[in-house]
């Protein structure tokens, strides 16, 4: 939409004042009025935003320089470079890159308080400095895309910058973006409806830190279980002989799942064997993973029972995330059984139980991500039982 400089310099020397949308103002334009203007009066003019909006658009004042409105502005319109418009975010990402390193040191990087918190500011503030930088708000279209945006740089600084595995990053990507998302569109609208800029909101992004650093961890235990099941076409006794020597795994076995993109190992090696203390399953997967299970019962060819023995040598550094190391401080595994029911002669069904404990401050998001885990960890396993039973 074109606009008449010759009409805005006409009213604006016989009214002394003119109010224009954001949408229609800039340089250019101040330029071109500047000197229209000379046509009718010799005075100057200055430009205010005003701190009301129309249907959400920022509006400017053009007042003659003489000329005192009474009507609520900000300080006079400047043009901006791109490096003033940056320090905001450049100031505020480092205060929360600040935040994530304290977070770290106390090891409060699965609390709620960091992960839900953080972002929830920082969608905020972002949204806001966007909004104060453009003069506009931003569609939600717009909200959406700059935090996407924003949920990568968290990503790339979260692998590279502060050492955090491909597994812990993925799993908390939903909640990360989820409250980024709702941060932002709540301070859209906080900016759209209610709020006049001011620069004391930027004291908000000390929030996390200081939740970080007083707040005591909030975190509880959640006994969970999952369940899978599998139909194999081979005699109840041969299944029950298979899950007991299972052997070297070969890479080519081990069917494709999500798990193993996210940097889970894969399994490599199974066997049941007589020991002093009873009979032992000796697990290893990749990357050094190796730990013992212990059988608790043993009826063939109906069931079979374990517990899990971790040692410090169980998994080396590197071969799992911290945070979800199994027998650590978040996650460990109880108790695992298989059962086999008899459909016929050539056909059994095998069904795979697994006990876990969760201990965070948000269970009910960690045990969705393990219910998954194990679940597709169970079909994986159970798979290479079924391909090497019925080819045999």
């Amino acid at each position: 939409m074109t606009i008449d400089i010759d009409e805005i310099a006409r009213t604006l020397a016989a009214c002394q004042e003119y109010e224009i949308s954001a949408l229609h103002w800039d340089e250019h334009h101040k330029a071109a009025l500047a000197v229209a203007l000379k046509k009718y009066t010799d005075e100057p003019f200055k430009v205010y935003r005003l701190l009301r909006k129309e249907q959400g658009e920022t509006l400017y004042l053009l007042c003659l320089a003489s000329h005192q409105t009474n009507k609520a502005c900000e300080a006079e319109y400047r043009k901006t470079s791109f490096f003033r418009r940056s320090m905001p975010f450049l100031l505020l990402f480092s205060i929360f890159l600040l935040t994530a390193f304290f977070a770290k040191s106390k090891d409060s990087f699965l609390s709620a308080t960091f992960l839900i918190s953080m972002p929830f500011v920082m969608g905020a503030l972002f949204e806001y400095v966007r909004s104060v930088s453009s003069q506009r708000v931003a569609s939600i279209k717009n909200v959406l895309k700059t935090q996407l945006w924003v949920m990568l740089i968290l990503l790339i600084v979260s692998v590279f910058v502060l050492k955090e595995g491909t597994i812990c990053v993925i799993m908390a990507s939903p909640l990360l973006l989820a409250a980024l998302i709702i941060g932002a569109l709540l301070m859209r609208s906080v900016c759209q409806y209610l709020w006049k800029p001011t620069k004391k909101i930027y004291s908000l992004a000390l929030l996390p830190l200081l939740l970080i650093a007083f707040l005591p961890k909030q975190s509880s235990d959640y006994f969970g279980q999952t369940q899978r099941e599998m139909i194999i076409h081979a005699p109840q006794t041969e299944v029950f002989r298979a899950i007991n020597q299972i052997g070297q795994i070969k890479v080519e076995e081990v069917p494709d799942s999500f798990i193993f993109t996210m940097g889970f190992p894969k399994p490599i090696f199974g066997m049941t064997e007589q020991k002093a203390e009873g009979m032992v399953r000796t697990i290893q997967w990749e990357r050094g993973v190796k730990f013992e299970e212990k059988v608790l019962a043993n009826h063939s060819p109906y069931l079979l029972s374990w517990d899990y023995q971790f040692n410090k040598n169980s998994f080396p550094k590197g071969s799992l995330d911290d945070h979800v190391e199994v027998g650590g401080q978040y996650f460990d595994l109880l108790k695992t059984d298989y059962q086999l029911e008899k459909i016929d002669d050539q056909t059994t069904k095998l069904i795979l139980t697994i006990d876990y404990r969760v201990s965070t401050e948000f269970n009910w998001y960690s045990k969705v991500w393990i219910n998954y885990v194990l679940a597709e960890f169970s079909d994986v396993v159970m798979t290479i039982h079924k391909n090497r039973l019925e080819k045999s």
